[in-house]
């Protein structure tokens, strides 16, 4: 720049402030001075001219736009279709249903995922796709699954109370005794076995 013997002022060039920019730099932090103190080294260009091309082209390095797509890529087309399919013909399927039938078929898909096909789809989730399930409908589903619980006090022939826990199967209403005990307490109860 100093062989350039202009009469108007010397411009740099966005290479030559890159350039000088990042020598400054190097050298204020070598020589521990300030940028007033650079002064008398830099001629042409105040030093915090120079400070600022050096700030704006760190502003440029960490605002940089990448060409690269961000996020997760998309789901395919497949898969999208399928989960709707699945979501419609099954209305009791949950999402984690739902993922683990693709999961089978060696689609790994999250929940989320399968949350947000069927949002765009406008397909609701299972229990408001379906209506709530009735306690009949429940008790009836479930019958054979079902055993009810319940403790009912007895006493020795020393006039000792103890506690019997018993349980009832729904479907065929067979009755199952447990050991009893004088001190019902929670961890007895969790170790309850049958006769």
């Amino acid at each position: 720049m100093l062989e350039r013997q202009l009469p108007k002022p010397v411009r740099a060039s966005p290479i030559e402030k890159v350039t000088l920019a990042v020598v400054t730099v190097k050298l204020k932090t070598i020589s521990n001075r300030s940028a007033a103190g650079l002064r008398d080294i830099l001629k042409l260009f105040q030093p915090e001219t120079v400070m600022q091309w050096h700030r704006a082209l760190v502003r440029r390095h960490w605002t940089y736009r990448t060409t690269k797509p961000r996020g997760r890529p998309k789901t395919s087309q497949a898969i999208d279709d399928l989960v709707v399919w699945l979501a419609r013909e099954n209305a009791d399927w949950g999402y984690g249903k739902i993922v683990g039938e693709l999961g089978k078929v060696g689609d790994t898909v999250s929940e989320q995922t399968s949350a947000n096909i069927r949002e765009r789809h406008g397909i609701r989730p299972a229990p408001e796709r379906q209506g709530s399930v009735r306690w009949h409908q429940l008790m009836t589903h479930y019958k054979e699954q079902i055993l009810a619980c319940d403790v009912f006090p007895g006493d020795t022939l020393f006039l000792h109370t103890v506690y019997v826990p018993f349980f009832i199967e729904r479907h065929t209403r067979r009755l199952y005794l447990a050991r009893f005990t004088s001190y019902p307490d929670a961890r007895r109860v969790k170790k309850l076995h049958l006769w």
